[in-house]
């Protein structure tokens, strides 16, 4: 069976999110299906890698795999509130942290996979002549950013503003939209909404109408993606498999083709 790939990038209300456990809850407690499966939390600018990797896994194993796609805070609200699922893989190690404390996932069933690198991004004519963080305090300069609590993005972009003491400026004055997952940011430079936004490098797709400008080292925050087996799951074993194949050679020459640099 096709995968059912389930995207989630807006705020949905509490019954929606009730709803979806619900059908979860169907197939998996009411066994009204016969066939075996996982449910995947990932975040939305993980979409290509995980679409690649969840068809190689079905094609190997013959077990579907359903993925929610969603900024990093909104599926670890979904994971929290429905307690159904059997792979976490936030955009950051954050929202893993958080899981492991909250008992939502194994610790020892936790494994770092690649990095998460910042990045500017601008119109290919970089029109207001961005080159640095401190560029997005200029005045006139419009910039995106993600939202601080609902992806990872948004959080670790604040911390690095935070750093350089730019954040608040950059709120007050230069903030023209929020959004709640890093592939929305994308949507506003090429047409002209904004002039700049944060966004994962890993993310980007070729696009001549985007300018990438590298973050000062010094200044950057390097993200780690982890994945992890749920405590909630009811299919330990092949939770264990899935897990077992992302971080394997032939799952970490897939995260390698998409852009992404595997943890040694």
């Amino acid at each position: 069976m096709k995968r059912r790939d389930i995207i989630l990038i807006v705020s949905v209300s509490i019954v929606a999110i009730l709803s979806l456990a619900s059908y979860y809850g169907y197939n998996y407690n009411d066994q009204k299906i016969d066939e075996e499966r996982l449910l995947i939390y990932s975040g939305a600018g993980l979409k290509p890698v995980m679409d690649e990797i969840a068809d190689k896994f079905e094609e190997k194993t013959g077990i579907t795999v359903d993925i929610i796609y969603g900024g990093s805070g909104h599926i670890f609200g979904q994971l929290s509130l429905s307690q159904r699922g059997d792979i976490f893989i936030p955009g950051g190690k954050y929202y893993t942290e958080r899981a492991i404390e909250e008992g939502l996932v194994y610790k020892n069933l936790t494994k770092d996979v690649v990095y998460h690198i910042p990045c500017i991004i601008v119109k290919d004519d970089n029109p207001k002549g961005i080159t640095s963080l401190e560029d997005l305090s200029k005045p006139g300069v419009k910039v995106a950013l993600g939202n601080k609590d609902r992806c990872a993005i948004g959080r670790v972009s604040k911390e690095i503003l935070e750093r350089e003491g730019l954040y608040d400026i950059i709120r007050e004055n230069n903030l023209e939209v929020e959004t709640a997952t890093v592939n929305e940011l994308l949507v506003y430079i090429p047409t002209g909404v904004v002039d700049a936004a944060i966004v994962w490098k890993e993310t980007l797709v070729d696009d001549d109408k985007i300018e990438v400008i590298e973050i000062d080292p010094a200044k950057n925050i390097i993200e780690t993606i982890p994945a992890s087996v749920t405590r909630c799951t009811e299919n330990l074993d092949t939770a264990k498999e899935f897990l077992n194949f992302i971080t394997s050679e032939e799952g970490l020459k897939i995260w390698r083709e998409k852009g992404f640099k595997p943890i040694e």
